[in-house]
């Protein structure tokens, strides 16, 4: 039985599947509200706003939109559970990278299983996150003790070169490999992180690993329009802070936010311990990784191609060159 009794919209116009599913769903203590077709379902849910939402992706859409990118244009801001068949593992990754907690392959063989998976799902989501801090502390501590595992995986993600994302190309060359950058698009803007770590400190593999995925959740929240914190350097500055700092890891990480504006040729940077010039100094919070963190946003007018010469208190070094192609 799930611990409380949750309302669940069932969405698939699989009629075998869907009757089945419900079966199960109703004996495991849930309220379920079913739909065959997209109309239907969105009425359901902007109705009744349940708990989770269980989605076949093969239901038809209009327009080249998927079926997350309708209820997230709804404003359904239920957790969305993807359902598919076997052999559609494709458009499965493709949903989870929109946003969707968890998938489903038909047809079930392991009802079990799918109950976990569901009653995690509906867990609040305090809870949520402290089982992923738990999950989060295992994967340390196999880390810890493979780390031919943790260099194997740090081995691609510091590597020098070119990158092309959307309008917008970087150049990236470091002079050690225990630095680290990151750039995210925000529709047009670009969100750029440079870190630097300690290469003596045994914890550094595990926090390169860490700061490397740390964008993931406030991106995936952002594209699917349930957050804006990526749009505030200093805000998520202030987040990254606070997740090193949960992992009670004891090597402190110099790491700096660009956010780059399209439309005004203007920069917004918070930043944690890089040094370079003059605005990036007077913004300088210190390095990340304490109990008491505060970001101090700095706006500045650049010009492009924007070309930055960053160090940190390592003797690590980082060249950036941020252009723009004007059409």
């Amino acid at each position: 039985m799930f611990m409380r009794n949750p309302c669940i919209l069932l969405l698939d116009d699989d009629t075998v599947f869907r009757r089945q599913m419900l079966a199960y769903l109703e004996v495991w203590g849930a309220r379920v509200l079913e739909a065959c077709t997209l109309t239907q379902g969105l009425q359901l849910a902007r109705h009744w706003r349940p708990d989770l939402v269980l989605g076949n992706l093969r239901l038809p859409v209009h327009g080249r939109g998927s079926l997350l990118d309708e209820f997230s244009r709804h404003h359904v801001l239920a957790p969305f559970i993807a359902i598919s068949g076997e052999g559609n593992m494709a458009e499965v990754a493709a949903a989870l990278r929109a946003g969707a907690v968890d998938y489903l392959v038909k047809p079930v063989r392991h009802w079990s299983a799918v109950k976990r998976r569901l009653a995690a799902c509906l867990l609040p989501p305090r809870v949520q996150e402290q089982r992923e801090l738990a999950e989060f502390a295992s994967h340390l501590a196999f880390y810890r003790r493979q780390d031919m595992a943790a260099t194997r995986l740090l081995r691609d993600l510091g590597a020098s070169g070119e990158l092309r994302l959307g309008s917008w190309h970087l150049s990236c060359h470091y002079s050690t490999p225990w630095v680290l950058t990151q750039s995210v698009r925000l529709e047009q803007d670009l969100l750029l992180l440079a870190a630097e770590f300690d290469p003596l400190h045994q914890d550094t593999p595990m926090l390169m690993l860490l700061v490397a995925f740390l964008l993931h959740e406030p991106l995936r929240q952002y594209r699917s329009g349930t957050n804006r914190l990526l749009h505030s350097p200093a805000r998520t500055l202030e987040y990254l802070n606070q997740r090193l700092f949960e992992t009670a890891l004891n090597a402190s990480v110099n790491l700096m936010l660009l956010r780059l504006r399209a439309d005004s040729n203007t920069l917004e940077v918070a930043n944690g311990g890089m040094a370079g010039c003059d605005w990036l100094a007077g913004c300088n919070a210190g390095p990340l990784g304490r109990g008491e963190f505060t970001a101090s946003p700095c706006h500045q007018p650049c010009r492009f191609p924007l070309q930055l010469n960053l160090s940190g208190s390592h003797g690590g070094r980082i060249q950036l060159t941020a252009s723009r192609a004007t059409y």
